[in-house]
């Protein structure tokens, strides 16, 4: 009995892990713990900073937008809040608001859209529709005149040092254009595709009040 309640312990540490290069730090178990509670769909779109996150989102001088797993809805990331320790769910970069759903989709992918479409916006307007994409193959979309696959760089990008640069979701226009792999592959890791996140990551530069954010469709900019 005793060993088992000393593995309780153990697992009741919490763990605090922030981006690569900043310390761990861990707290001690404590006698008593409380039942997690339920995430409701009220705490998805906003919530004070807490120990669970980490303290770097309690430093309200340095708050950049951050992916945190488990914290928001898919496709969603944290943005800095009205409030010094306060943090918002929202879409992230590349992505778009879609109201009949309540959810967020990246562009240029099917996403709520039936076979054969993807995710568009309409301009000026910026209304979010479906385009049909004359394209086929997986992530093969339109480019310049030509069907590209997402996220690869088609022979199209230029090359930076020895980097070459990549097709993705201009995250200030929402149009498709030649980015920097590393954003791709930053985005690429809260999608999941390399495997589930277990550590937080950062969005530098990325602004709740673009288009396409959830703020930004209901005005609250």
């Amino acid at each position: 009995m005793d060993g088992r309640k000393m593995t309780t312990g153990l697992k009741s540490l919490i763990v605090c892990a922030a981006i690569a290069g900043l310390a761990v730090v861990q707290t001690l178990p404590s006698q008593e713990t409380e039942p997690p509670k339920p995430r409701v769909q009220e705490e998805i779109f906003g919530f004070p900073a807490d120990e669970q996150i980490s303290h770097y989102l309690q430093n309200a001088r340095n708050r950049t937008p951050i992916f945190v797993p488990g914290k928001c809805a898919d496709n969603e990331i944290l943005y800095p809040g009205d409030h010094e320790s306060d943090w918002v769910c929202d879409c992230r970069p590349g992505h778009v608001y879609y109201p009949q759903t309540n959810k967020c989709y990246p562009l240029f992918m099917q996403g709520f859209c039936k076979s054969g479409e993807y995710v568009d916006v309409m301009r000026p307007s910026m209304i979010v529709n479906c385009t049909t994409n004359v394209c086929t193959g997986q992530n093969m979309v339109p480019y310049d005149g030509k069907c590209v696959e997402l996220n690869r760089h088609n022979r199209i990008c230029k090359r930076v040092g020895r980097v070459y640069w990549v097709i993705g979701v201009n995250a200030t226009t929402l149009e498709l254009g030649c980015v920097p792999p590393d954003a791709t592959t930053m985005l690429h890791r809260v999608n999941g595709e390399d495997g589930e996140d277990e550590e937080p990551i950062q969005f530098e530069g990325a602004n709740r009040c673009t288009n396409g954010t959830r703020t930004k469709y209901e005005g609250l900019c």
